[in-house]
């Protein structure tokens, strides 16, 4: 066990790198726990086959370490092309399963150390990342499924593209690590950083990046199906006349609670704003980034936005969010530019 914390871990993890590099090229079954902590940046979490704990530890061997691997999906926006890639990853280096989670995501599960630089790389080639899909980091965007051709869901699917954009980590730590420092760009989705994003500086993240996961989500009325009110951040659809004008926010849901931990309870989120379409993405920067500042890092079981807004109330937070604004101006450019790209 690490003597560390994992504040600690990512002060001093080189931008998210650590020793990982170092370790999946040595003959070892699994990583250190820093180096897990880290990996789930990376798209991946370190585990061990239950079935065999009891008889392992019978026979005084080792655990059977494998690894599950979670691809990014923004808006679960996938193509026939990239199902197949990942049902074929999950034969070929997995234990045959394919998961598809509740927020849009797939799961490859039972990687092996030795194959999981060619997992990802893999999903990578078929144009999908894991980068981001687990840590302290604003995780994959969802929004309501898209279905129908209207501009509500044609809307939804292009801002989850632009705020998962937006939120991936600039560190080149997983071009590194994981692509040979290759650069494998695709239409709507990033499997590395831009080159725009080619540095280790994080201007929304810095350092330490969050307290802890941050969820966002996207709804179109009168349908909840993303469950818009149990994500950190939520974006509601307004149109007008056929035309996306604007989204209600609403800041500080999560159902998650800790067994036994009475100061861990679900809250459903709370109306923040109304904002105009182009103001979305500088209000989740501006959201975020109060999180970052102020959320809680001694307590990770209390970590996540929702206590935040509990502790001080939404009056405190809504002008603590709008004195962030006007800060954001000089990232608007970039904003634009990647919603340019993106459509």
């Amino acid at each position: 066990m690490s003597s560390k914390n994992v504040e600690e871990i990512k002060a001093e993890s080189r931008a998210l790198r650590g020793t990982i590099q170092e370790s999946l090229a040595a003959d070892t079954s699994h990583f250190s726990e820093d180096e897990y902590q880290l990996l789930k940046f990376h798209g991946t979490y370190q585990q061990d086959d239950r079935d065999q704990r009891a008889a392992r530890k019978a026979q005084n061997r080792d655990k059977a370490w494998m690894f599950m691997v979670r691809s990014k999906l923004p808006g679960g926006d996938l193509t026939a092309a990239q199902y197949l890639e990942h049902d074929k990853i999950a034969r070929d280096l997995g234990n045959g399963t394919l998961r598809i989670t509740t927020r849009q995501g797939f799961q490859t599960h039972g990687v092996l150390k030795g194959d999981l630089k060619e997992c990802i790389r893999r999903i990578n080639e078929s144009g999908v990342t894991t980068w981001g899909a687990c840590g302290d980091v604003v995780r994959n965007t969802i929004a309501a499924a898209a279905p129908f051709a209207d501009a509500a869901h044609r809307d939804a699917q292009r801002l989850a593209k632009e705020i998962s954009q937006v939120f991936l980590s600039r560190s080149t730590a997983y071009a590194d690590i994981w692509l040979n420092d290759e650069k494998l760009d695709s239409p709507g989705t990033s499997s590395r950083p831009s080159e725009a994003i080619g540095t280790n500086e994080e201007p929304i993240y810095g350092k330490q990046y969050l307290p802890r996961k941050f969820k966002i989500a996207i709804a179109i009325p009168p349908r909840n199906d993303v469950d818009v009110y149990a994500n950190d951040l939520g974006f509601i659809t307004h149109v007008e006349a056929g035309e996306v004008k604007g989204y209600t926010v609403v800041v500080g849901g999560g159902f998650g609670m800790t067994h036994g931990k009475q100061d861990t309870y679900p809250v459903l989120a709370k109306p923040l704003a109304y904002v105009q379409r182009d103001q979305v993405i500088q209000t989740a920067v501006a959201i975020v980034t109060v999180q970052r500042d102020f959320g809680n890092r001694t307590d990770r079981k209390r970590a996540r936005l929702k206590y935040l807004i509990d502790e001080k109330g939404i009056d405190w937070f809504k002008p603590e969010v709008q004195a962030r604004l006007p800060s954001l101006s000089n990232l608007r450019r970039r904003f634009d530019g990647i919603r340019s790209a993106i459509s």
